[in-house]
């Protein structure tokens, strides 16, 4: 059951992604609402996951990946209120696809769940504060992104083929997300270290050492976009740069099967 909510999320998602890059017209209209269905799909296989006799440890690689998976639409929709960038959706929504259906496979062909007494209180603190924060930086290099591609296709004076928004807007969406998410994943990395000393172990591990060197890599463009206050070309590739480094550190020492 909770395979199979995950699997319909990605296909919530998925059809969110093919409207917006291919529905004629007004192509992100109908994009925001497949998401909400998305992530309210998502979050019943939550719940059941949550219900099941022996279910998945909340710091398993597949149960961040969904995690992750859900709270990138949900930070997006949230962000709406201040930061109209509906054309970004299906950029989000093909994120939010990508990871929910790789943590269907996680759940569907991992190892099943080893038994294990309760996190604590700072384990689930940090799961959910670096999940949260890495969904939000993930959101800042989305806005980079397509803020790069509309800043060309304004210099070669010729249309992006999804009609995205006013520079202007893009960037305060940057800004929104990326003075959220850096904070986040600060007391992500925090509540880490806490959560090892806990439990009489060393908080430098192959886990966390990664992960405190993207966080010293986001100062550089924490420095120039939010202390500065800069903005343009180099400080949106400084932010996108800043994630591709995250997003080795945090999934690839996953898929690599170090310890947490």
């Amino acid at each position: 059951m909770t395979t199979l909510a995950h699997l319909l999320a990605t296909l919530c998602y998925a059809t969110a992604l093919l409207m917006g890059a291919f529905w004629r017209g007004r192509s992100s209209a109908p994009v925001p609402a497949l998401l909400i269905a998305g992530v309210v799909v998502h979050a019943s296989g939550f719940v059941v996951l949550h219900a099941e006799p022996q279910p998945v440890p909340l710091d398993s690689f597949a149960a961040a990946l969904s995690l992750i998976g859900w709270l990138t639409p949900v930070s997006y929709l949230l962000s709406l209120r201040f930061a109209r960038v509906r054309e970004v959706a299906p950029w989000v929504a093909g994120l939010a696809a990508l990871l929910t259906a790789s943590a269907a496979g996680g759940l569907a062909f991992g190892r099943p769940p080893t038994p294990s007494g309760p996190l604590g209180t700072w384990s689930h603190a940090h799961v959910l504060l670096s999940t949260l924060g890495f969904s939000m930086l993930a959101l800042a290099s989305l806005a980079g992104l397509a803020y790069l591609a509309k800043e060309r296709a304004l210099k070669s004076k010729r249309a992006t083929r999804f009609g995205l928004s006013s520079l202007e807007s893009l960037d305060r969406m940057e800004h929104l997300t990326l003075s959220l998410g850096f904070p986040l994943l600060t007391l992500g990395v925090l509540t880490g270290f806490v959560w090892a000393v806990s439990q009489g172990l060393s908080p430098w591990t192959q886990h966390s050492t990664p992960l405190v060197a993207a966080w010293l890599v986001y100062l550089l463009p924490i420095g120039v976009r939010v202390v500065s206050r800069q903005h343009g070309e180099w400080p949106a590739k400084l932010v996108v740069l800043g994630f591709a480094f995250l997003a080795v550190s945090y999934l690839g020492i996953r898929l690599a099967g170090l310890s947490v």
